[in-house]
């Protein structure tokens, strides 16, 4: 790691680096995470109070209208981080001069996730009420609890894939100020060109917070900066230094 940047990606982590897009990296999760931990540095509890209310007006009002410009406030803060600065609280609040590009970047998403949610969940139901006894009998069908255990991994499954495209794309608005269209296309394109390490990235920070949760949910909350700091630094290795 460099002198200067501590959280800088090792000189091995930049093959394949393309000027116009996205470049191939190794992602390695505990590695990203410890770099997002130096990145905060002793104001890692301001990114925790950060996260937090971010996340939380956020989920305030429905199909994510404001958690698109919270996530961009959030990486403007890590932005600023980067950058030597003291980070101010309000700087979360600098995401809104973004709310258009947020807001539709979170309404592709939305989009793109009930294309394919609501065909499934009535795939599913038809499923469901084919082994569900019929003609007023109270014999449930065998097949009844795996057939549900199954379907519950599958919406599991569809909506780690539908979030992997975007994974990205908020990184991309804060930084580079793109289009809700534009971010998420290069979003895309960043995970095509990394897609193991995306997916692997993404499973081990599900288990993380699996195992958070777990433990009365506390570790969560100090959790979440870890998490949004080593996507940030992720982001960082595959488009390589802001052009702003």
């Amino acid at each position: 790691m460099s002198d200067s940047n501590p959280f800088a990606p090792p000189q091995t982590a930049s093959p394949q680096f393309d000027a116009s897009g996205p470049r191939q990296v190794s992602l390695a999760p505990i590695e990203l995470y410890k770099r997002s931990y130096a990145l905060m540095g002793e104001q890692y509890w301001l990114f925790v109070g950060i996260t937090l209310v971010g996340i939380f007006l956020g989920s305030l009002v429905p199909f994510g209208i404001l958690l698109g410009p919270m996530m961009v406030g959030i990486y403007l803060c890590f932005a600023d981080r980067e950058q030597g600065k003291q980070v101010e609280f309000g700087t979360l609040f600098k995401g809104f001069d973004q709310f258009a590009n947020a807001l539709i970047a979170v309404l592709i998403m939305v989009g793109v996730s009930v294309l394919v949610m609501i065909p499934l969940f009535i795939v599913m139901v038809v499923v469901m009420v084919s082994v569900l006894p019929s003609n007023g009998g109270n014999q449930v069908s065998p097949l009844a609890i795996p057939i549900f255990l199954v379907s519950y991994l599958v919406i599991l499954i569809a909506v780690f894939i539908i979030q992997l495209p975007f994974l990205f794309t908020f990184q991309l608005i804060a930084d580079r100020g793109l289009t809700g269209p534009q971010a998420v296309g290069l979003s895309f394109k960043g995970l095509q060109k990394n897609f193991g390490g995306c997916v692997f990235f993404a499973i081990v920070t599900g288990l993380l917070s699996m195992f958070a949760m777990l433990a009365c949910y506390l570790p969560v909350f100090l959790l979440m900066p870890i998490t949004m700091g080593a996507l940030f630094v992720a982001y960082r290795d595959v488009f390589g230094p802001s052009p702003l």
